[in-house]
Order: structure tokens, then sequence, then C-alpha cells
């Protein structure tokens, strides 16, 4: 759902193989401005690239948790963890 939300993709947008999860996993963190829905990017300049590290860091524990296997998605006390540090690193912002 967090992939959905943050790229304002549908799963089934994509054809054949590939997937929203792989579009997404291809192009974070190096291209992340082209994945994230430009109303979540509010910030201009120097500010910009902190917000598009705070996406990155949250679609990666989307990802995460999207693991094929149950044994390799992230344990949900972890990523509370994760995504409370991620939101004092928003606050920063």
């Amino acid at each position: 759902m967090l992939l959905e939300t943050f790229t304002r993709r549908k799963p089934n947008e994509f054809k054949g193989d590939f997937s929203l999860k792989q579009w997404v996993s291809y192009s974070i963190p190096d291209a992340v401005m082209d994945i994230v829905d430009d109303n979540l990017v509010t910030q201009m300049g120097s500010r910009l690239q902190m917000e598009l590290d705070v996406v990155a860091s949250i679609m990666k524990v989307a990802l995460d948790c999207c693991a094929e296997s149950p044994a390799r998605r992230t344990n949900m006390k972890d990523v509370v963890g994760m995504l409370q540090k991620i939101n004092i690193q928003l606050l920063a912002c």
C-alpha cells in the first residue's frame, strides 16, 4: 500500500511480468524523483534532496515488507522502529 500511495500508481498499471514493486526497486535510491507522486515533494533546492532521501527510505521499508519469502520480510517491530527514525529525519527537513 505504501508503494501505491507514494507513487500514485496501481499495481495493475504494469504489463507482463513487470510490477510496481520492481519499478520502485529499480528506481531507488537514484531515481526517486521519477517515481514519487509530485504532490508529496514540497521543498525546493537543498531541502528537496532531504525529502527525496526520506521518501527513498520509506520505499525501502515498503519493499522490505514485500519480500516474496515470509522469512525475508522485515519484522513489524523493526518496521515500526525504522519508520520512527524516518519520521525524525522528516521532521528535521
